[in-house]
């Protein structure tokens, strides 16, 4: 896949001022599918509103996502539509080389004046996917009788067991 699309998702860090800056990204199953080969979410779709606080020593970035995807129940085997929003913050430290110490904390070499935020867009999208996929309607996933399927085929009697029957 082309990575061209990656420079839609960079940040031009050197030149931000110390203050609040604002951005938004729109992304699609294009970014879910350049991260990952295995994957089961379909028509993915979704913006992430960045809100970046520069300082001198560090930047914090807010992520705020919104976003949908088609999931299949693992139950019932029906297809839905799955909403999420998420908050995530993570804090980028200038410093000598490029670390990543947490999952809140990266460590970024100060001297480099881009920076992509993809790969954290498509991390906490990816996050905020249930392991469990449960359809809507699925009200108590406890409650077995929704998943009791009937069949309608009236069993057809031998008729050799005819006298056996009037035996009762």
């Amino acid at each position: 896949m082309n990575k061209k699309f990656l420079r839609n998702y960079r940040i031009k860090i050197q030149s931000l001022s110390n203050n609040i800056h604002e951005y938004d990204f729109e992304f699609n199953q294009d970014l879910i599918d350049f991260y990952s080969d295995e994957n089961e979410l379909k028509d993915v779709s979704g913006i992430c509103n960045l809100n970046v606080s520069k300082s001198d020593l560090m930047l914090e970035v807010l992520f705020k996502i919104q976003g949908k995807t088609k999931l299949v129940c693992d139950r019932t085997l029906k297809n839905f539509t799955y909403s999420l929003n998420s908050e995530k913050k993570i804090l980028f430290k200038f410093g000598e080389e490029d670390d990543e110490i947490s999952d809140e904390m990266v460590i970024i070499d100060r001297n480099k004046s881009i920076l992509n935020m993809a790969k954290y867009i498509y991390e906490f999208f990816m996050l905020e996917i249930p392991i469990k996929r449960l359809h809507p309607s699925v009200e108590n996933e406890d409650n077995i009788d929704n998943f009791v399927f009937t069949t309608k085929q009236k069993k057809e009697i031998d008729p050799r067991l005819d006298p056996l029957n009037k035996l009762k």
